[in-house]
């Protein structure tokens, strides 16, 4: 696929990265190396996190508890009960110990997981 049409797409992973998937191929290929085109290593963690809307007038009434399941860099990924629209924005908070991670993100991908939860992919903005 060259890079106009994969511009196009909107789509920041080749091939499927789902939790299931990630713990399962433990050991890339060379292949697999070779396509993978993340700026920044993803580290699996299960943190608690939070999402909202932007425009929230009463952001801690409105936020939603979310599983971050992995965090790089650039992104995070997370577990939800419902499905986001893609190229949506949202609030989110990471919590690192003590510390928090505030910022906006554009969700990438949203997938159906098991147990009728939703993977779901963004990065940072």
């Amino acid at each position: 696929m060259d890079l106009s049409a994969q511009s196009i797409l909107f789509r920041a992973d080749e091939f499927d990265m789902s939790l299931s998937t990630l713990l399962s191929n433990s050991v890339p290929t060379a292949g697999a190396e070779a396509r993978n085109r993340r700026r920044s290593e993803r580290t699996p963690r299960v943190l608690d996190a939070w999402i909202c809307s932007p425009t929230a007038k009463v952001p801690l009434e409105e936020r939603e508890v979310v599983t971050a399941v992995s965090m790089s860099r650039h992104g995070v990924a997370f577990t939800l009960a419902h499905a986001l629209a893609t190229n949506s924005f949202y609030r989110i908070e990471v919590g690192l110990g003590a510390q928090q991670v505030v910022c906006e993100v554009r969700i990438i991908s949203c997938r159906k997981a098991e147990k009728g939860l939703f993977e779901v992919g963004a990065e940072f903005s």
